[in-house]
């Protein structure tokens, strides 16, 4: 076994706080800062030009112009854009992003939001036809939940991550004005979304992560020797980002239930697919409000519920609950103050847009759209399982997730960019996937798909010398133990974003 190999299998098994000491050592350490450095800028300048493509083909503004551009010449430059990026997306080349894409569902949603481009929810007096939208998003989604005939409410956020964020701070306040609880903690698989992070981060919530399964659904005997007197919630996926699956939500919220405490379903993938696929007799467990231990769930409606980006629904058990997620100012100069979430103006057009698709689409079209995705899902996952080099992680409903113990898939991964396929590259363990939208239920996109792959992993075994650009990116992400160098990598592409 290689040094290399040695200390990476010793640290692996070393403690988080003294990974954090030998990384601070390691980057003091003369020479070893400006290496590590240079190894980051290298990565970066590869990345920079897919980043960045239109560097020297449109003028850059660094300040404002002396006197403003005309109008046309700022809409033919953002028609020039618009028409380079749609080729990518338009053909059903990406995982997931676009989810329905149809032009004429995409001209009436922007005839919507012009419609209500002024509105603001924030000035509910002014606009109640806002009012009207949001609350009828929200009961719409709760009624499709299992919420019919029972006391669940909530409110539009600005995607999933906000609504999840919304849901874990409501937890904390709920817990220190009900329970007492000052050192809150959750309990979270580790497969979760990593808003669920942000949000320990954020609202100062220990998080207690929780092993999965062969399968990759969450451990329930883990969770339940997790669960202490300071656990405010415990969260489960229907289905999960990176392997499409659904936790075991009725054993975990009962375990909830029986602890007193909340139980989040976090749907923002799923909760626009699983009811309609249960309707279509697919084997969907039941993971929403008919289990009486849900007390929140999140549901992305510009995911599968195909509004324009910038919604999503947070619900919960009874308005009680909801209370503890606004924000209410009595004592500014300024007037009395309040907000269901955390921005204060937001966009009343995309709230318009979500509602007008929403009813426009119907049962019927909501039913439609997933027999589409789960059949083309289905034929993705067999021809990925025929490719003897690959096999399909777990038996996912419409995010196929696939890992190789023959080719480097990272190594597949960047073949198939050149390919002009934009898919999503997991580890723990190393993987890829696809998230099957109505995209890529055109007719020959998935026998597309699966002959690039095809041709990608013949590509790898006959090239092994090959590097790759991101291949070096998720290779070190995977197997470097010192964390907080690969979060300082991820900084630095972050940095690349706003370079002018």
């Amino acid at each position: 076994m290689s040094l290399k190999n040695t200390l990476f299998n010793l640290l692996g098994r070393a403690n988080p706080r003294f990974l954090k000491l030998v990384e601070k050592s390691l980057k003091s350490m003369p020479g070893v800062g400006d290496k590590v450095e240079g190894e980051y800028d290298e990565i970066m300048s590869k990345l920079e030009g897919s980043l960045k493509p239109y560097k020297g083909k449109f003028e850059a503004f660094t300040k404002l112009p002396e006197t403003g551009r005309p109008r046309a010449e700022v809409l033919a430059d953002m028609e020039a854009m618009r028409e380079a990026e749609e080729a990518h997306w338009k053909d059903g080349y990406i995982s997931g992003a676009v989810y329905h894409g149809d032009q004429e569902h995409i001209d009436f949603l922007n005839k919507v939001y012009a419609l209500n481009s002024q509105s603001n929810p924030l000035h509910s007096d002014v606009w109640p036809s806002i009012n009207k939208f949001e609350a009828e998003i929200v009961a719409m989604t709760a009624d499709m939940l299992g919420g019919a005939g029972q006391d669940v409410c909530g409110t539009v956020s600005s995607g999933g991550t906000e609504s999840i964020m919304l849901a874990m701070k409501t937890y904390r306040d709920w817990a220190l004005e009900k329970k007492g609880i000052t050192k809150p903690e959750m309990v979270v698989p580790v497969t979760a979304h990593a808003a669920f992070d942000k949000a320990s981060q954020y609202f100062n919530i220990k998080m207690i992560h929780i092993p999965v399964d062969e399968n990759f659904r969450a451990d329930v005997n883990a969770a339940r020797k997790a669960v202490n007197p300071n656990t405010v919630v415990i969260v489960g996926s229907a289905p999960s980002f990176p392997h499409g699956a659904i936790d075991p939500i009725e054993e975990l919220s009962e375990l909830a239930r029986q602890h007193g405490i909340g139980f989040h379903t976090d749907a923002c993938l799923g909760g626009f697919v699983l009811p309609w696929a249960e309707k279509l007799g697919y084997p969907v467990p039941k993971f929403d409000f008919r289990l009486p231990g849900v007390t929140s769930m999140s549901a992305d409606t510009h995911k599968y519920g195909y509004a324009a980006k910038g919604t999503s629904v947070v619900l919960y058990r009874g308005q009680e609950l909801r209370h503890f997620q606004y924000y209410t100012s009595t004592e500014w100069p300024g007037g009395l103050y309040f907000s269901p979430t955390f921005a204060g103006s937001r966009p009343g057009a995309l709230s318009a847009a979500c509602w007008a698709a929403m009813t426009s689409i119907g049962a019927d079209g909501y039913m439609s759209a997933t027999r589409k995705i789960l059949e083309t899902a289905s034929t993705i996952k067999k021809g990925v399982n025929e490719i003897p080099e690959l096999h399909v992680l777990g038996d996912p409903l419409f995010v196929v997730s696939f890992a190789s113990e023959i080719v480097n898939i990272y190594k597949v991964l960047d073949y198939m960019s050149h390919k002009k396929w934009s898919l999503n590259g997991l580890h723990k363990p190393t993987c890829i996937h696809l998230c099957v939208t109505l995209r890529h239920t055109q007719p020959g996109v998935a026998e597309r798909f699966l002959a690039d792959l095809r041709e990608a992993v013949e590509h790898v075994k006959a090239h092994p010398e090959e590097k790759g650009s991101m291949a070096p990116v998720y290779g070190m992400a995977a197997t470097l133990p010192l964390r907080g160098m690969v979060s300082d990598l991820l900084k630095k592409y972050l940095d690349v974003i706003f370079k002018t």
